[in-house]
């Protein structure tokens, strides 16, 4: 099309019919272009981009240093913060086009699980980065150790998680330091929760019981004594 204008605007002499066959486009779309009544695809795809070049370059950022934590985000995430930056809300493929503009750099795939004691021998970098995040925010706005808790969960019965599709740098893919999500590698049946806080205290820790109805059995709790281990209890569908 841009040879074609380009032609007509040139001393060859082709009216637009014949630069259209010449050049195999349409002659209505050739005869607005010229006529300068529509623009480029290009130029209109730019008009109509959600966001900036700047907020994508920003976003980008974001993607790669998540990505370098072994923490690459989901298509449904990059959406979430795209809307974030523009208070506008994306369309339903926004993502995937947004992977396209920056194809030389992203690339989205399904990613497999990994073994949490897997994940934590091969990351170590990733680990010493959120500690030295972590002590930042805490002197930035003096974080009492009272107000600081940790809370983990160890899963009895949870089994592989489903891959997940991930947007993430290339560059790492072709280094082999991309990883899926984490997964936990234990088959029973019930979840425990601890909660510990940085002056030493803790919460009493919590068992959650798979149960549909939502109602917890008598046969649950044998021989459990409320006095000499305190515990909260809890039920869920999946557990």
């Amino acid at each position: 099309m841009d040879d074609a204008i380009a032609s007509l605007h040139s001393c060859d002499a082709l009216n637009i019919s014949e630069a259209a066959r010449k050049f195999n486009v349409s002659r209505s779309t050739l005869s607005k272009r010229f006529s300068r009544r529509t623009g480029s695809k290009a130029k209109s795809d730019k008009k109509q981009q959600l966001l900036t070049e700047k907020q994508e370059l920003v976003l980008i950022g974001h993607i790669i240093r998540l990505s370098e934590w072994y923490l690459p985000p989901t298509p449904a995430m990059v959406t979430l913060w795209a809307s974030q930056i523009c208070g506008k809300e994306p369309g339903k493929n926004w993502a995937a086009g947004f992977k396209a503009r920056h194809k030389d750099q992203l690339d989205s795939r399904y990613l497999n699980t990994i073994d949490l004691a897997r994940h934590k021998a091969g990351s170590e970098p990733s680990y010493r980065q959120y500690s030295t995040v972590l002590k930042q925010k805490i002197d930035q706005y003096a974080i009492q150790p009272q107000n600081c808790y940790n809370m983990d969960e160890k899963g009895f019965l949870i089994g592989h998680l489903q891959k997940a599709k991930r947007i993430f740098p290339k560059a790492l893919m072709k280094q082999q330091r991309l990883l899926g999500s984490s997964q936990d590698g234990s088959r029973e049946c019930i979840t425990l929760v601890a909660t510990i806080c940085a002056d030493g205290s803790s919460l009493p820790p919590a068992l959650i019981c798979k149960a549909s109805t939502g109602d917890l059995q008598d046969s649950w709790l044998q021989n459990y004594g409320p006095s000499e281990h305190p515990c909260l209890f809890a039920s869920s569908p999946n557990g």
